[in-house]
């Protein structure tokens, strides 16, 4: 007999797969699921290894970590709602490693093991609209240690593949001639593989200013090139020179915007990801172009096939609390308990949010850069699940760090944290600032 169950098929094993896997393991009575991992541990992008190119299946290494990330979050409100760190002293800004751990131990905590699929690819999602007008997906999968494809049906389908593996690189003229080494921050690891050298660091977001001061202790000269409308006012060290965007390349020497050139032994490319869905059909008439995923209803619900859903699409955000709660807004949908509008409703919302956004001079590339706009998110999806948002402190720390960062980036991971009640917080300096 089949089951009166709800098939949920889960793709990707990195912190969103898992928030979703919990919350769905949480009621057996009324679900089934497969979590498929294409590699052979859970973790996504925490998981840390010094392969650049290809893992041991021969497929393009899926994590970016390198070997001495340190968060830029506090632990204290990047941790998931309903599984606290098990050690509260320490560092508030901690080692990938402790992550990876913290991972681990929620997988076995919440015992999501039996239904995970580790070393499994998926090389086919694909919906099929049944006669009754009921939307159920097939997911064609490999077992990379046996070769044996399976295809199984779901009823509903979360992608959690993660956004850190495909980088974006950015058109350069003259590129090809260089005869230096260039690299994406994603195959970027230890920094010590630079000494002596001349570094030009392309990008000066998160990783591109993590990156600079890394290798800074160790490059000959760093030239951090940005487009920044003004020069990054901070305590940057002596060997770096911030200069605008690169404008061409000639052989080994750099030229750029502002006519100054360079000969340059080293290009890291810090420039962002792509959002990639390989295994999509192509009857899901998804796009991605310029940053931007789209027909998607609240970044998280497709709007044609509203049983499958988009999990990790909103950046400068907290990422995990905000997993814990689209988890639980997908269920309630899933669920029924959620109505959404319908898909004409869906569009014109999204078409008005989206050219309201455009309009304030939002640049498309940029309308998933949440900032200050992740607070309404987050209270307007878990009201809709009818769950608690999150206690006023989660964003005083958040926005304290911030602040404690544009001051200076090169000394806010020594702040440490810790939360007093729902509404205040303690800040200390572990170290002289």
């Amino acid at each position: 007999m089949p089951s009166s169950k709800t098939r949920v098929a889960i793709i990707g094993g990195g912190v969103a797969g898992l928030v979703v896997a919990r919350h769905v393991v949480s009621r057996p009575e009324t679900y089934s699921l497969n979590l498929f991992e294409q590699t052979g541990q859970i973790g996504g992008t925490w998981v840390y290894t010094d392969e650049t190119e290809t893992d041991r299946n021969g497929l393009p290494v899926h994590s970016s970590m390198y070997r001495n990330l340190r968060t830029n979050l506090p632990k204290e409100i990047m941790q998931i709602p309903d599984f606290p760190f098990e050690d509260p002293e320490g560092p508030s800004f901690v080692h990938h490693s402790v992550i990876r751990q913290y991972l681990l131990d929620y997988t076995q905590h919440f015992n999501l093991y039996p239904h995970i699929k580790l070393n499994t690819l998926v090389k086919l999602v694909e919906p099929e609209k049944l006669a009754n007008g009921q939307v159920i997906w097939t997911v064609t999968y490999t077992d990379l240690a046996t070769k044996v494809q399976t295809v199984k049906t779901f009823d509903a389908v979360v992608l959690c593949n993660g956004h850190y593996t495909v980088g974006h690189v950015p058109e350069i003229p003259g590129i090809d001639s260089f005869n230096g080494t260039c690299i994406h921050s994603h195959q970027y690891r230890m920094p010590e593989n630079y000494a002596g050298k001349t570094v030009c660091i392309l990008g000066a977001s998160w990783s591109g200013i993590d990156i600079c001061l890394e290798v800074a202790k160790y490059a000959r000269k760093i030239y951090l090139s940005h487009n920044l409308p003004e020069p990054i006012d901070a305590k940057l060290p002596k060997s770096v020179e911030q200069r605008p965007g690169i404008a061409q390349v000639n052989d080994g020497t750099f030229v750029f915007r502002d006519g100054f050139s360079a000969q340059v032994d080293v290009l890291i490319y810090c420039t962002g990801y792509e959002f990639t869905y390989p295994f999509l059909s192509p009857k899901v008439q998804l796009k991605t172009t310029d940053n931007h995923v789209e027909p998607l209803y609240k970044t998280l619900i497709h709007m044609d096939w509203p049983n499958l859903f988009f999990m990790g699409i909103p950046a400068i955000v907290i990422p995990f609390p905000m997993f814990h709660i689209q988890a639980q807004y997908i269920l309630g949908i899933v669920e029924g308990r959620v109505k959404l509008p319908s898909p004409k409703q869906m569009h014109e919302e999204y078409a008005k949010e989206k050219q309201s956004l455009l309009d304030k001079g939002v640049a498309l590339r940029h309308i998933n850069k949440f900032s200050e706009r992740q607070w309404a998110y987050y209270d307007e999806i878990a009201a809709a699940a009818g769950i608690p948002g999150f206690p006023p402190v989660v964003r005083k720390i958040y926005d304290h760090c911030g602040k404690m960062r544009e001051q200076d980036f090169t000394t806010y991971k020594n702040y440490v944290y810790r939360i007093v009640d729902r509404e205040n917080f303690t800040v200390n300096c572990c170290k002289p600032c």
